[in-house]
């Protein structure tokens, strides 16, 4: 009886482990530039420094989060505009079955349309 309940507290201990250790190891595991064209934009309703960013593969959290040592998220918002291509660094993994989202660290670069002259 005793064998089993250190075994089972161990097993919990261990995954306790795992889930804290990837939640504060998640900035460095998982950072990654990507480029991606604004098709819309919505702010979190209720809460201050979340919006999301939509683009056509996937949908970017932009949010203030202690874990990724990110409190730029009211700067940035306004700087993304609808149809404009940027080169951004985001955190996180995209779960597409689960709400859950990368978040935009950063943006590196806007990327310059260019319209052909008539």
């Amino acid at each position: 009886m005793f064998s089993k309940l250190s075994l089972i507290f161990g097993v919990i201990v261990v995954l306790c482990i795992i889930v804290f250790g990837f939640v504060f190891f998640e900035p460095f595991l998982t950072e990654k530039e990507v480029e991606i064209t604004v098709v819309n934009m919505e702010k979190w309703p209720g809460e201050k420094g979340r919006y999301f960013i939509f683009t056509e593969k996937e949908v970017f959290l932009n949010e203030n989060n202690y874990y990724h040592n990110k409190k730029n998220a009211d700067e940035l918002y306004p700087l993304f505009k609808r149809g404009s291509t940027y080169t951004v660094k985001v955190v996180g993994l995209y779960l597409p079955f689960l709400p859950r989202f990368r978040n935009i660290i950063n943006i590196m670069e806007k990327k310059e349309t260019n319209f052909p002259l008539k």
